[in-house]
């Protein structure tokens, strides 16, 4: 399965070196890639170094500015097994569909989707009709378990940070 990674906003320097806008959390967690998928071709990656969201990538076969150039505005890709996770982080596709449950056994919902505004990613479940969101802090998720597709809520904590929608 494939992954966006980032977009390429430009050449960067005359050795075909690209200049990504990362969609991952932290552009380091780019550095062990090997390959890379934009448009229909593949390219091995010679190297990945990183400043802030920015992620800067030579790759096999793109030998100037003007092949980089050619790339510009390009989503890249790549594989999702590839890219190193840090732990107790995931990918917004593993959590979409997670059973979420609180620590009493209350049923809170199925992830239907995650709102991200920056200090804190938004979860947003869904049961029976009904809506409720919370913000995927530390001390509020106990347990993810994406294998098993769970989520473990401490319960008390839910209620003081919960939004329920009707």
């Amino acid at each position: 399965m494939k992954i966006e990674i980032g977009k390429v906003l430009k050449a960067q320097g005359i050795k075909g070196e690209l200049k990504l806008a990362c969609f991952v959390d932290d552009a380091v967690m780019l550095k062990g890639l090997k390959q890379v998928y934009i448009g229909t071709n593949t390219y091995a990656v010679n190297h990945v170094r990183c400043d802030g969201k920015f992620c800067y990538m030579l790759l096999d076969g793109v030998i100037d500015r003007n092949m980089a150039e050619s790339l510009r505005n390009w989503t890249v890709y790549a594989d999702k097994d590839a890219v190193d996770l840090p732990k107790n982080r995931y990918f917004i596709d593993d959590l979409i569909g997670c059973k979420v449950s609180s620590s009493d056994g209350q049923i809170v919902g199925e992830v239907m989707d995650i709102l991200q505004y920056g200090s804190a990613d938004v979860f947003v479940c869904r049961n029976d009709g009904k809506e409720v969101s919370f913000p995927f802090l530390n001390d509020l998720v106990l347990t993810v378990n994406i294998d098993s597709k769970s989520i473990l809520l401490d319960a008390k904590r839910l209620s003081e940070v919960a939004v329920y929608e009707d």
